[in-house]
């Protein structure tokens, strides 16, 4: 989740890559245009973001897309980090998403974003192969969680998170996000008491350790053997150069 004390910076707009082609003048304009909203963590997206007919950037803090299993469970498709984009644009429903810290989110009309790609169409193109990219990313899930027990999809999703957010420790990558077992259920697509089950397994096989909301996973959990390494080769220590205390993202 960062260092204690540090705020994350802001994304100016013309970070975001498919904006990279638009004029300096037009990205002020366009800050003037759209408006950053602030997001509480855990709380209801704020208007206009839960509202048809817009893109949303993220520009600080992380936040979750969900979509829904087979069995009709939200699950997250995708982590959504300062840069990144999602969509309520057309007639489908708008995605549910999750605020895991307080973010920062500006949301472009579709009026606007229609002048910027009439005159940058490579916004368009931009802005296209984004959300096709998600909906491959969607696909994919899809076919694969129903094949996993929930303690599968638990373990892959500790890792992920801890990966992007943890702190390292010497017993492991610290996640503090202060999520109940219900909305752990959200990012595994299973209900409260499936996950509730599959964290008293992981904690039998030693993968995590709990304190209230303060999940502590094992660097065992981190380790993968090298394609075409033997049984008896030593795995790889995911702890190699990287200083305990130090965001776990930083060696990735």
């Amino acid at each position: 989740m960062g260092l204690p004390g540090v705020r994350p910076k802001r994304v100016p707009l013309a970070s975001f890559e498919f904006l990279e082609c638009v004029h300096e003048r037009d990205i002020a304009r366009l800050e003037q245009l759209v408006p950053a909203t602030v997001w509480p963590a855990r709380r209801p997206a704020p208007e206009p973001l839960a509202e048809p007919g817009y893109l949303c950037l993220v520009r600080e803090g992380r936040l979750a897309l969900l979509g829904t299993t087979p069995s009709g469970h939200p699950i997250m498709i995708a982590l959504l980090e300062p840069g990144s984009i999602w969509s309520t644009l057309g007639t489908t429903p708008a995605p549910q998403v999750f605020a895991f810290e307080p973010a920062v989110v500006s949301a472009i009309p579709s009026s606007v974003l229609e002048k910027l790609m009439r005159r940058y169409p490579p916004v368009g193109m931009g802005v296209a192969a984004a959300l096709s990219d998600r909906a491959a990313l969607l696909r994919q899930i899809v076919l694969v969680v129903g094949e996993l027990r929930v303690e599968d999809r638990l373990r892959a999703r500790l890792v992920e998170l801890g990966g992007r957010l943890g702190i390292a420790t010497s017993q492991g990558v610290r996640l503090d996000l202060g999520l109940t077992h219900a909305e752990w259920g959200l990012l595994v697509g299973a209900s409260r008491e499936s996950v509730t089950s599959a964290f008293g397994r992981l904690r039998a096989e030693g993968v995590v350790s709990t304190e209230q909301r303060t999940i502590t996973v094992a660097w065992s959990a981190f380790e993968e053997p090298s394609e075409g390494s033997s049984s008896s080769a030593e795995p790889r220590d995911a702890r190699a150069a990287l200083p305990a205390g130090e965001p776990w993202a930083s060696a990735i």
